[in-house]
């Protein structure tokens, strides 16, 4: 039997969404028999990727200040 492995995230991020949105969340979690956070995560990932913004292994602070940086673009 295999073990599942668990993934953990060091950083969070707070928003402000509109009624309803946490239970649609919910909802849509469910129908891919996941967490909502997954699904979030999931979703925002292949947003960003739809948009062409990639994610930087970098320190958010070496992207704020390095001018040739594209992804700020």
């Amino acid at each position: 039997m295999q073990s599942a492995s668990t993934v953990h995230y060091p950083d969070k991020i707070r928003l402000r969404v509109p009624r309803g949105l946490p239970d649609a969340l919910r909802l849509a979690a469910k129908q891919r028999h996941t967490t909502p956070a997954e699904w979030a995560r999931q979703a925002l990932l292949r947003g960003l990727e739809a948009q062409g913004v990639q994610l930087c292994e970098c320190r958010p602070s070496e992207v704020a200040f390095d001018p040739t940086n594209r992804n700020l673009r």
